[in-house]
């Protein structure tokens, strides 16, 4: 099994200068290549990996880039594996086309060997940095696991930290999965989740709770001089202020994801494909789909249920989950939005809009997992679960 574990790391003056030089430097590789590619394929020349490695290595001889061998040679290898990634990803229609790393964003650079980290002393050392950095080891490294990478970031607001991951001698847990314990996850605006068995989960709001900080600090900065170090320090505080809204969100996923896969007794989750990227398109919705993170909540969800032999099924984005009886299946298509409850013309059951479409995921999850074989079973009609 692979895991990974993130610890903050906290270099000297002389250390941060050479870890500025690594980001610069694996950045400008990145924007050189990518510039590279675009302009071959535009005289008809199609390059790869390969001959990118070809020319960063005679691109190192010459006068001009001599201060490329400055750095950690491999970091310079991995960006250029990074961006062949990018555009595999791009081609097989996964992600969008890549896009040029711009300064002061996040910043980051892998180290693919010769990295090892001493608990004892607090310290990790990788190429360039024999001397080691002293790293804030907030959990133990499974005994006998191998280091398998680092992944070095800078944050905007100047933090710094390593993501080390390993590979451990543990097992995924396999476990025969009980339809019975199966629960729908319906994600909401209102509530961020609505479970099959009647559960609302309240919204926690983040982003609208320090909107009006954020703005304030925001029309600061916008009134600083480009360029000026006041800009600078204004740029800081917008910046704390988005990590203080992106770290509440994640602690409150991973609290409700460890809950609801650890500290109950279901072992399918059904949830929903939904178009995020299309979604946010709507203006009015836009700002209270983007503060949700629905699909970290999806993510995290899956790889904690990975871990513990369960189970995340995804049913198909275009299913009518909140129009769909779940009693009859009668489907009420002009069903609007802003309608919470609804009454089924068929037999006449007083639905919550919510709460209906997650025993409709729910159901379209165990067909998914289990075959049309079971599509009158009881299964289906017993929607509360053991949560």
């Amino acid at each position: 099994m692979l895991k990974a574990f993130k610890f903050r790391i906290y270099p000297t003056k002389d250390q941060i200068v050479k870890l500025n030089m690594h980001f610069g430097h694996t950045r400008f590789v990145y924007n050189y290549f990518l510039n590279y590619s675009q302009k071959e394929y535009k005289t008809g020349n199609k390059t790869n990996y390969y001959d990118w490695a070809g020319i960063l290595t005679r691109l190192k001889q010459t006068d001009d880039h001599l201060w490329l061998k400055d750095v950690n040679s491999q970091a310079l290898q991995q960006s250029l594996k990074d961006l062949w990634t990018s555009y595999t990803n791009f081609f097989k229609k996964r992600a969008g086309f890549p896009k040029f790393k711009k300064k002061n964003r996040k910043s980051s650079f892998r180290v693919p060997q010769h990295v090892q980290v001493c608990e004892d002393e607090n310290l990790v050392f990788f190429p360039k940095f024999k001397e080691g950095i002293r790293v804030r080891i907030h959990r133990r490294l499974p005994k006998g696991c191998k280091i398998k990478q680092a992944t070095v970031s800078k944050t905007p607001t100047g933090k710094f930290f390593v993501s080390i991951l390993v590979e451990t001698d543990e097992q995924f847990v396999t476990r025969i999965i009980n339809p019975q314990k199966a629960i729908g996850i319906d994600m909401g605006l209102k509530d961020f989740a609505i479970l099959s068995d009647g559960t609302k989960i309240a919204h926690p709001k983040v982003l609208s709770r320090h909107e009006r900080k954020l703005a304030r600090y925001q029309r600061r900065l916008s009134k600083k001089k480009k360029g000026s170090n006041n800009r600078n320090k204004a740029r800081i505080k917008v910046a704390l202020i988005h990590e203080k809204i992106s770290n509440v969100r994640k602690d409150f996923i991973h609290k409700l994801t460890h809950e609801l896969v650890n500290d109950s007794q279901a072992d399918l989750f059904c949830v929903e494909d939904l178009n995020v990227s299309g979604m946010v398109k709507n203006h009015r919705l836009a700002k209270s789909i983007s503060d949700s993170g629905w699909n970290t909540f999806k993510t995290i969800l899956k790889y904690k249920a990975e871990w513990i032999g369960k189970k995340v099924v995804e049913i198909d984005r275009f299913y009518p989950s909140s129009k769909t009886c779940h009693v009859c299946g009668y489907k009420k298509d002009d069903l609007s939005l802003n309608v919470r409850e609804w009454e089924c013309s068929i037999c006449h059951t007083i639905h919550d809009r919510d709460i209906n479409a997650a025993i409709n995921i729910r159901k379209q999850g165990i067909l998914i997992q289990y075959g049309r074989n079971c599509r009158n079973s009881s299964l289906l009609r017993s929607h509360k679960t053991c949560h």
